[in-house]
């Protein structure tokens, strides 16, 4: 009975450690993975963030995203960098409009922003079609 037992709980183990790292997320977070937010599952499973910078600009912090396109055709969609103070309250939400971007299939694009003002601490990217 036991022989049977281990590797059965190492499979569910496995399952559910595979089922807890599926992310939809964007921005450094505390296990440092970057992803995309997105109410578009499709989108946000075609699209990465590849590379992640970010750095102050006097008082205020700039980040720079290098998204890939996945997919072979092209993409045309709309991305938005939303900042969070340190308490987690979204900082200046009207202030960052959504951006059109086309991406040629398999391409990489930088985007870019800077926080509205010094309190933002945190961000993430949010994308829609």
């Amino acid at each position: 009975m036991k022989v049977i037992l281990y590797p059965l709980c190492a499979l569910l183990l496995a399952v559910f450690l595979s089922g807890c790292s599926a992310s939809n997320q964007a921005g450094p977070g505390a296990d440092g993975e970057v992803a995309l937010h997105s109410n578009n599952s499709l989108l946000a499973n075609r699209l990465a963030v590849e590379a992640l910078q970010e750095k102050k600009v006097g008082d205020l912090l700039f980040v720079q995203a290098t998204l890939e396109n996945g997919w072979k055709f092209e993409l045309d969609f709309q991305y938005k960098i939303k900042w969070f103070d340190k308490d987690g309250f979204e900082v200046a939400p009207e202030s960052q409009p959504w951006r059109q971007l086309v991406m040629a299939g398999r391409s990489q694009s930088n985007v870019q922003a800077v926080a509205p003002n010094p309190s933002a601490v945190r961000y993430e990217i949010w994308v829609r079609e």
